[in-house]
């Protein structure tokens, strides 16, 4: 069970990295567009269909990672310390940081919310995997 457990979340934060990358190049070509400023950088991004799309393909790619990761870790966790849930900041964030991913998954599919705005979701989602990854170092 350890080893299901590093391994899909190391893959759901390599996924889940990659949309942050998409993101970000996506909200510099935007704000390059908006302000009508063309130059190298432009030249050498990909379009803004593109950027969105791998943004969410990342994320589609991320997600069932991090719920597979988070149902076997409960389920080691049962196994080492007798208990699915101990309530420790690290379970708690995967969680809260679940329920990110699936909202901004449920806005991009339901509301047809797409661009700019789930760049910035995608981009909060990221940082709190880094406040996941630091806040529970010991």
């Amino acid at each position: 069970m350890p080893k299901l457990h590093i391994i899909t979340i190391a893959l759901s934060y390599i996924a889940f990295f990659a949309a942050s990358v998409a993101a970000v190049l996506y909200i510099i070509q935007d704000i390059f567009l908006k302000s009508k400023k063309t130059g190298m950088i432009l030249n050498h991004l990909p379009n803004l269909l593109f950027l969105d799309r791998l943004n969410y393909r990342a994320i589609g790619l991320g997600f069932p990672m991090l719920t597979i990761s988070i149902i076997s870790g409960f389920i080691w966790a049962e196994h080492t310390r007798g208990s699915y849930l101990s309530y420790n900041p690290r379970q708690i964030y995967s969680f809260v940081l679940w329920l990110v991913y699936a909202l901004i998954l449920h806005v991009r599919l339901s509301a047809k919310l797409r661009g700019r705005k789930v760049a910035q979701l995608s981009l909060v989602a990221f940082c709190m995997i880094i406040f996941t990854l630091f806040s529970s170092c010991r």
